[in-house]
């Protein structure tokens, strides 16, 4: 599984290079959490984020196209306007984010009592 994940993250990081575009159209962002840019070329920008125990995102939108990596252990709780759900997701879990409007009243929060750390792999194309 790690494997293919590097590879699958290689690949998309690598597939062209180019400088670091300063796209503000692709990044994701939270209102209470800081974002890090590991990686950004014409194709892909990657962001890195870290989440403490009790800490929320705060209200946002996602543009689709994403591709999230845990880079740890995770325990979050998802909102949806009044809906919650409770999950844990292993170090090394992947999955692929739908286009989210701000409408929708989306955030989560890390009910968990360790450091959430995760990856967004934003596809520019």
């Amino acid at each position: 599984m790690r494997i293919a994940l590097l590879i699958l993250c290689g690949v998309l990081l690598f597939s062209a290079f180019g400088r670091a575009q300063g796209d503000t159209e692709h990044q994701q962002r939270y209102p209470n959490i800081p974002t890090e840019v590991i990686f950004e070329n014409d194709r892909v920008l990657v962001q890195k984020y870290v989440v403490q125990p009790g800490e929320w995102e705060g209200i946002h939108p996602h543009s689709g196209n994403q591709l999230y990596v845990h880079l740890s252990r995770a325990q979050w709780t998802v909102r949806y306007g009044d809906q919650e759900t409770t999950s844990v997701s292993p170090a090394g879990s992947v999955g692929w984010q739908r286009a989210v409007d701000l409408s929708e009243e989306h955030e989560s929060g890390n009910t968990g009592d360790t450091p959430i750390e995760f990856l967004w792999v934003n596809l520019k194309q």
